[in-house]
Parts: C-alpha cells; sequence; structure tokens
C-alpha cells in the first residue's frame, strides 16, 4: 500500500488482513455514494448510454431509518467482493464519476 494511502483504502487493507488471519471465509457488499448540494448520487449505478439523462430526471435517493437507530439509502447498487482489490477498483470506478472537482487535499489522500 502506498504510503500516503487514505482512510479509506487503509481500512479496507485492515479489515482483509483481520479475515485473512483469521483464516475465515467472507465475503462483503459495497456502496459507494456522494452527497453534494444536498442530493445524493449513486457512484456505482450502471450508466443508461441509450438515452442520457441530465440530473432532473433521475430518480432522486433518500435517507431512511433503518429501524435499528441507523441510517440507510434505500436502492442503493450493492457489489459484492471478496478482497481488496476488487474494492479498490469499485472505488475508483466510482470516484471518476464524482461531480466534484479534485482538491488539494482529495489528490493527496488516495
Amino acid at each position: 500500500m502506498p504510503v500516503d494511502a487514505g482512510v479509506i483504502p487503509r481500512a479496507v487493507q485492515q479489515i482483509v488482513d483481520t479475515l485473512e488471519n483469521q483464516n475465515a471465509e467472507y465475503s462483503m457488499k459495497v456502496t459507494f455514494l456522494e452527497l453534494y448540494n444536498e442530493e445524493i448520487t449513486d457512484l456505482l449505478a450502471p450508466e443508461d448510454i441509450s438515452r442520457p439523462l441530465d440530473d432532473k430526471q433521475k430518480k432522486p435517493l433518500a435517507l431512511m431509518e433503518d429501524g435499528k437507530g441507523g441510517v440507510l439509502v434505500r436502492g442503493l447498487e450493492e457489489e459484492v467482493v471478496y478482497s481488496a482489490n476488487e474494492i479498490y477498483n469499485l472505488l475508483e470506478r466510482g470516484s471518476a464519476k464524482r461531480r466534484t472537482a479534485e482538491t488539494l487535499l482529495n489528490k493527496q489522500s488516495r
């Protein structure tokens, strides 16, 4: 892992290392969202290239309570993964869909 790796890659690596050290069989579900201008965007949702959608035509995602005191976003795309590299690939794919311009802080935290 690069010395300048960010919090998410380090957390992913720690989780996977812990599971592998326990010789556990595991899979994880990954979602990736962006909250920008009070709007939630699913960064793993497939693109529909047959018809371009502007932001007003997209179905909005909403925050909901899960009944256990937590919060969830219903309708997010979930990907099942079995390794840290699969998660890193999803992060890279989702990051390409982000709407915000890269800041100096984001650039340093990869």
